[in-house]
């Protein structure tokens, strides 16, 4: 049986609209569009869809004085098939153009105006079957509230677009006889878009054999009149203007099968407030390898006001998949690739570069602005399997792969930036079950995911900018579970992730910043990944080695008069691997850093601050079976190879936190292995690169790495640890260690101006402990800390100080103990470098190092190499008076015991 239902509504089409002043012009489109078989034995077969859905399309409007122009499109496309015996297909889609005013002819609307396009869609789809397969699909297509439509509006008009489109597909199969009931599910699909104002991107095709052809083709193609062949999309404000552009795409998949697979997909290509597309190359296979392509349209979009104009974006989309199977296999994927707030998503890293230049995407603003985007994604991917088949994955992934609020080729406002915010925010769960025996588990949750506020985007203020503020905030979790496995159960978040508060592109501030006088960015960062197997291997990683979130990334920030910038990039990385018979591995890595690479200069009175905070934990744990978890963390507060400048008045304070929560690996039968690896760095400078304070200020770097618990344990098997830390409070360039290539003149400089001081703190500490009952034992640590670090110093007074508190413990009954600990430690640390004081400097070193080897039937080693020096490899110049105070503290100890040899 076969049910199938189109339809096709259109409020206005290809019609030519002049009125005169207060003319209202409303345009409607509303259609429901079922599709329902229903039958007891055959196969179900039920198609839903719509060829066209608009309120305008294809349509010339022009509007006097304050008129109003009001487009609302709602539809809903619903398929049901049913079935006893036999497969059930449903499928509902938009398959035409979909929105509230579409077309290629610019509206032209007078002062006092008002122009809204609410856009309202969905699209269902369930399949069911008792005997069969089962296949559902719901897409609601590509909805626009705008697409392709300029506006050219007098003063104190408005303009309005919203677009919605939910997408729900369900899909359940018995499956008798067995492996005969796969059920599969899908809403939306990888070219799905949800966008309140979209301009489509530039197109490029070959150069035409001839001179005649190639003039023919050069020309805009019929359906871009309203993007001007000299430029992209236009919309234009007069004076006091209003724009606001939303777009939010739901797509929610469910597939459940009792003795077949188990597939559910919810996809999409973009969900944007404001959008450009992709840019679109077709050349030729035949074409010459020196010609030219011609750009038949330019893509890109100019949105500008005359005087003062308020924006408002967002990009918001919610997927979930769920797949769930008793015999079978299992997959749910939440995939989506751009989530945006105002973006050109040629501008997104990775997308390709065109081979000849196309139009930009812009946003001006004549004098004040007020401009606010966001964009908001979750992802939750649940696959569950009782009983999956031997060998076969059960996996769950889930993908925002760019979350931006800001990604355009330039921003500016004339005057005062009354308000300019830029938010990205992306929460993603991945789990994956395989709850008896059978398949191996896989959770994927946010690997590669590029998370910004502001991406690639010159933003100028002529003047002065309220609270300018930036954000990008990930968090995922990935969860495998599994009983008795092939392979094991794997769980991975977040790995090869980036967060960015504002990343590259560059900031602009002709005068100060008001109300707190603070420019805000903000990257933060939150991954768990945990894996557990009854029989089998289990794997956690959270972070990896490309994983990193930062404040401020390669983008300048230039301030006329005062203001302040204040960087920050933080968060956790945490993973738990758990196995009985089985290998177990966990790993946590992530990078932070306060401010990278990003040259700023104040011209007056302000502060920088540039802080990095990191916490990681890892467990692995096993019966029979190696362990190994591991935790590396970076965190540098301020990591600059270009300077920092304040004209008058102000300080620069680096902060950089690196904590060890617990790194514990834990076997009973089998090798355990544990190793931390923390770095932090306060401030880090470049070769020949300054901070610069005019007037009076303070310049400082803090920095603190811990890990109170390193443990590695087993009762038959070898035990190892590493602990590694390097933390410095301030650090110019050269390798550690003091071995620099710098000549005395090339370091790196702080001058702290007429008046300030220079202070560096470095704070390091652990506890490794390796313990085993037959087997060998062995725990390392390594360690270099320094207050300051081989930076020439221009201050009143200078204060260096280096602390470090290390244990170190390895302890076997019948095998070899070894436990050895090298600590360097420094107050003040150069390689011909000079300090010019004009006041006191002071330097410490505190360390503590104990080392202790202990067996009963084996040999013991312990070896203690303590450095601690308060004042090293420094001219130190005091221009009036002033005291030099320089202090070390060494307390090591190192201890063998071995009861039988």
């Amino acid at each position: 049986m076969t049910a199938n239902n189109t339809t096709r509504t259109v409020g206005i089409e290809k019609t030519k609209i002049e009125v005169g002043t207060s003319t209202t012009v409303t345009a409607s489109a509303a259609s429901t569009t079922p599709a329902k078989d229903d039958v007891v034995s055959g196969d179900a077969s039920a198609s839903a869809n719509t060829t066209a859905q608009a309120a305008i399309l294809n349509s010339q409007i022009k509007i006097g004085t304050a008129g109003t122009l009001n487009a609302t499109e709602t539809g809903s496309v619903a398929a049901t098939a049913t079935t006893t015996t036999g497969d059930a297909t449903a499928s509902a889609s938009n398959d035409g153009p979909t929105g509230g005013i579409i077309g290629h002819h610019p509206i032209q609307i007078g002062t006092d105006a008002k122009v809204t396009a609410i856009v309202n869609n969905d699209a269902s789809a369930e399949a069911t079957a008792v005997d069969g397969a089962t296949s559902a699909t719901a897409n609601t297509g590509k909805v626009f509230g705008i697409k392709n439509v300029g506006l050219q509006a007098g003063n104190g008009t408005s303009l309005s677009a919203d677009a919605t489109g939910t997408n729900t597909a369900t899909a359940t199969s018995v499956g008798l006889p067995p492996g005969t009931g796969a059920a599969t599910a899908t809403a939306g699909d990888s070219g799905a878009k949800v966008v309140g104002i979209y301009g489509s991107g530039a197109k490029i095709i070959s150069p035409p054999p001839t001179d005649g052809e190639a003039s023919a083709a050069a020309a805009p193609s019929s359906d871009s009149s309203s993007m001007d062949s000299s430029g992209p999309l236009k919309i234009s404000f007069g004076n006091s203007g209003t724009l606001s552009a939303f777009g939010t795409g739901g797509f929610d998949s469910k597939a459940n099968s009792v003795t077949g697979t188990a597939e559910a997909s919810s996809l999409a290509k973009l969900v944007a407030g404001i959008a450009v597309g992709a840019t679109k190359v077709k050349i030729d296979e035949g074409a010459p390898a020196d010609s030219t392509p011609i750009v038949k349209s330019p893509g890109g979009m100019a949105i500008s006001f005359g005087e003062n104009g308020t924006v408002a974006a967002q990009g918001q989309a919610d997927g979930s998949a769920a797949a769930s199977t008793t015999t079978g296999h299992a997959d749910a994927t939440v995939g989506i690739d751009t989530i945006g707030g105002i973006v050109d998503v040629n501008k997104l890293p990775g997308a390709p570069t065109p081979p000849v230049p196309v139009g930009d995407t812009t946003l001006s603003i004549g004098k004040n602005g007020d401009v606010q985007a966001a964009a908001v994604g979750t992802g939750t991917a649940e696959a569950t399997s009782v009983t999956a088949p031997p060998g076969l994955d059960v996996r769950a992934t889930t993908n925002n792969s760019n979350v931006v609020g800001i990604a355009i080729d330039k921003l500016a406002i004339g005057a005062d930036a009354t308000r300019l915010y830029a938010g990205a925010g992306s929460t993603q769960t991945a789990t994956a079950k395989s709850t008896t025996s059978g398949g191996d588990p896989v959770a994927s949750a946010a690997n590669g995911d590029f998370v910004a506020g502001i991406h690639g985007t010159t933003v100028k203020v002529g003047q002065n900018a309220t609270d300018p503020t930036t954000e990008a905030v990930l968090g995922a979790s990935a969860t495998a579970t599994g009983v008795t496995t092939t392979v094991g159960s794997t769980a991975n978040a977040g790995v090869g992730s980036k967060v960015v508060g504002f990343n590259q592109g560059s900031l602009s501030i002709g005068e100060s910043i008001k109300g707190t006088g603070v420019f805000s960015t903000t990257g933060t960062s939150n991954l768990d990944a945990s894996a557990s197997a009854v029989t089998g291997n289990s794997t956690a990683q959270a972070g990896g080695s490309g994983s990193k979130v930062i404040g401020l990334n390669q983008a300048p920030v230039a301030i006329g008069k005062a203001g302040s910038v204040d960087a920050s990039g933080s968060g956790s990385v945490a993973a738990t691997a758990q196995s009985v018979t089985g290998d177990s591995t966990a790993g946590a890595e992530q990078k932070a850093l306060g401010i990278k690479d990003s040259k700023i200069t104040i011209g007056t009175d302000g502060n920088v601050s540039g802080a990095a905070a990191l916490t990681g934990q890892s467990s692995a744990t096993t019966t029979t079976g190696n362990a190994t978890a591991s935790t590396d963390l970076a965190s540098k507060g301020i990591d600059n190879d270009v300077k920092i400048a304040i004209g008058q008045k102000g300080n620069v304070t680096g902060t950089a936190d690196a904590k060890d929560l617990g790194t514990q690996a834990s076997a009973v039968t089998g090798d355990a292995d544990a190793s931390s690896q923390l770095k932090a760095i306060g401030i880090h400078l470049g070769a020949g690169i300054p901070i610069s304070i005019g007037t009076t200020g303070d310049t400082t770097g803090t920095a603190t790495a811990s890990a109170p618990s390193v443990l590695a344990t087993t009762t038959t098997g070898n035990a190892s640890l590493s602990v590694d830390q390097k933390v410095v409070g301030i650090k110019g360039s050269g390798e550690d260690y003091g071995m620099s290539s710098l000549t005395k003149d090339g370091g790196s400089s702080i001058g702290a101006g007429l008046s300030g001081n220079i202070a560096g703190s470095g704070t390091g500490s652990a506890t490794g402990k390796a313990n085993t009952v037959t087997g060998d034992a062995s725990a390392s640590t390594d360690a270099f800390i320094a207050g300051i670090k081989k930076v020439n110093l221009s201050a009143d007074n200078v204060t260096a100080n280096g602390s470090g508190t290390y244990s170190t413990s390895a302890t076997a009954v019948t095998g070899d103990a070894s436990a050895d600990s090298h600590v360097k430690l420094a107050g003040l640390l150069g390689d011909h470098n000079t300090a010019s004081l004009g006041g006191n400097l002071t330097a410490s070193a505190i360390l503590s190092n104990t080392v202790l080897a202990t067996t009963v039937t084996g040999a013991a080693t312990a070896n203690a190499c303590s450095d601690a020096v308060g004042l090293s490899g420094y001219h130190v110049n005091i221009l009036q008076s002033g005291n030099i105070t320089a202090s070390a503290v060494n307390t090591s100890s190192a201890s063998a015991q071995t009861v039988t040899v």
